[in-house]
């Protein structure tokens, strides 16, 4: 920085703020003393949000819009041993979208089966409900549920994870805007418990690249049924970054991605959550340098995937 801006910026802060003032900033300049930033991170994102996000009258406004097409959207929920808050607070997000045609597929792997869970869901005959007496795995459960599914879309929601009241319909708005779009994604943040909402997720648009670094797309994902039909559902070899290598296999095969830049998932951040610790399940860092190969081999790329120095490891 030249010694002239400098002084211009001495200038406007003696302007602005007084010679006490500017003598005091100055000095903890010259000390290496920084300023406390004036608002958290958090509180940035709260006034984000207020700010961005529509309010009860826009949300009145959504839901008197008819749209020329109406896709049935079947939402897809893997479960296993699911908690009933967590159970209660999806289904109410489900029922409360604006976008209402839309059919929530569930399979549950549980040990048990929870008589409770299914007297939450008996009056909604848009709920399918399937207990599987055994757990298949994530990719497994996740291929029942999808089994259910009947809509022309298809979006995946995990068992602890909500989605805001415009989800469903902005994804609509974007299906019908976008000339029916194979596969379509939206940014997304984090929610703890008590839901307070943090570190919101700002994706760039479409990047195969990046994609092929990591699975920067993650939620809340939405695609063609008959997408799915080519590509194939999830794939067990890849079990932990499962998710990762369907999204590979479904992009290379989309002829229309679309990117929402909009928060239309909030991922649950709690205990053991990888989306509060990456490390609590470091073997999907092994399955999705996987994936990335079987990717590039599809591709007829070569090249070989490796993990970045920054991976967690258990000692």
């Amino acid at each position: 920085m030249s010694v002239g801006h400098r002084l211009n910026q001495i200038k406007y802060y003696l302007t602005r703020y007084g010679f006490w003032a500017t003598v005091k900033k100055c000095v903890k300049r010259a000390l290496g003393i920084k300023d406390a930033p004036l608002y958290t991170d958090n509180e940035v994102y709260e006034k984000w949000i207020e700010n961005n996000e529509p309010d009860l009258k826009t949300l009145r406004e959504m839901a008197d819009k008819k749209f020329a097409f109406q896709p049935l959207i079947s939402v897809v929920v893997p479960m296993y041993n699911t908690d009933e808050k967590y159970f209660s607070e999806l289904v109410d997000c489900m029922q409360k979208q604006i976008y209402t045609n839309w059919e929530l597929c569930l399979a549950d792997g549980s040990e048990k089966k929870n008589q409770n869970l299914e007297d939450m869901i008996e009056f909604d005959n848009r709920i399918f409900y399937k207990y599987l007496g055994e757990n298949k795995g994530i990719s497994g459960n996740s291929n029942e549920a999808l089994k259910l599914t009947n809509g022309e879309y298809i979006a995946l929601l995990d068992h602890d994870d909500l989605l805001p009241e415009n989800a469903l319909y902005e994804f609509v708005k974007a299906i019908n805007e976008e000339n029916m779009p194979d596969f379509l994604y939206s940014d997304e943040d984090k929610i703890t418990d008590e839901g307070k909402r943090y570190n919101p997720y700002f994706k760039p648009d479409f990047s195969p690249e990046t994609l092929s670094v990591h699975n920067y797309i993650t939620h809340l994902i939405m695609f063609k049924k008959v997408l799915l039909d080519e590509v194939g559902m999830f794939n067990e070899e890849f079990n932990g970054a499962q998710d990762y290598d369907l999204v590979l296999r479904l992009t290379e095969k989309a002829k229309n991605i679309v990117h929402i830049s909009k928060v239309l998932y909030h991922w649950r951040a709690g205990a053991g959550s990888t989306a509060e610790v990456a490390d609590n399940k470091p073997y999907a860092f092994e399955a999705g340098r996987r994936a990335v190969e079987a990717h590039l081999k599809r591709l007829g790329l070569a090249g070989v995937a490796k993990d970045g120095n920054d991976i967690p490891r258990r000692i």
